[in-house]
């Protein structure tokens, strides 16, 4: 039985990063679509030239923005105060799962000191008794992860619903082209892009041509 007792050390560290809530998530990600210039650019081009919906990249198109990402985690009310609710939260599923970590770490240690002084038939009970309440932890362990992790995902889009709302309003207004989060020595994320530049249906419209032509 007590070989059992460190699988047991599954407090919730790590559960969540709160520090840095995954938001790079690849939101309005450009759309990034490349065309080989092996066989078949000729196809691809003769499907582009048929269509005249694709975008003029002139003067009808604007600059391009950027949001300093950390200086609006550090000042945007909204983010700084759902990280609080989420460190609460987290904190108090924590404590929740220590507090019954400890009842059966102090069941086992108790079991083992009384072991020798039992019968068999009373050790294969306890046994039994102390697996079970070790399966009910891990099991309570999951939910607290599944749950936190629930309301991590739900924070992280309304945040970036929030922020593409005002972009799509901001960038009418400003005429931008696209908007970007960006963070000193990390690769900048898309997180606005003008619909007019959207020319994935051009694009899968030529790839689907050239393909039938093989």
């Amino acid at each position: 039985m007590n070989q059992r007792l460190p699988l047991i050390s599954l407090i919730l560290n790590g559960v969540l990063a709160i520090a840095v809530i995954v938001l790079y998530v690849l939101h309005f990600n450009g759309q990034k679509s490349s065309v080989a210039t092996a066989d078949g650019t000729d196809t691809i081009q003769e499907a582009i030239l048929e269509l005249d919906s694709l975008p003029d990249l002139g003067s009808d198109n604007g600059a391009i923005a950027f949001i300093d990402f950390e200086e609006l985690t550090k000042k945007y009310q909204f983010y700084k105060d759902g990280i609080a609710n989420l460190e609460r939260d987290f904190q108090k599923k924590e404590g929740e799962f220590v507090k019954k970590q400890q009842t059966y770490e102090e069941n086992v240690a108790q079991y083992q000191q009384m072991a020798a002084s039992f019968t068999p038939a009373v050790r294969e009970s306890r046994e039994r008794d102390l697996m079970a309440e070790e399966q009910k932890l891990v099991e309570l362990r999951d939910r607290l992860r599944s749950d936190l992790a629930d309301k991590q995902e739900k924070f992280n889009k309304d945040f970036l619903n929030k922020i593409d709302g005002y972009l799509k309003v901001l960038s009418k207004e400003k005429n931008y082209s696209y908007v970007f989060t960006y963070v000193k020595g990390n690769p900048a994320t898309i997180v606005y892009a003008k619909d007019t530049l959207n020319i994935s249906s051009q694009v899968i419209h030529a790839l689907n041509e050239q393909y039938k032509k093989k």
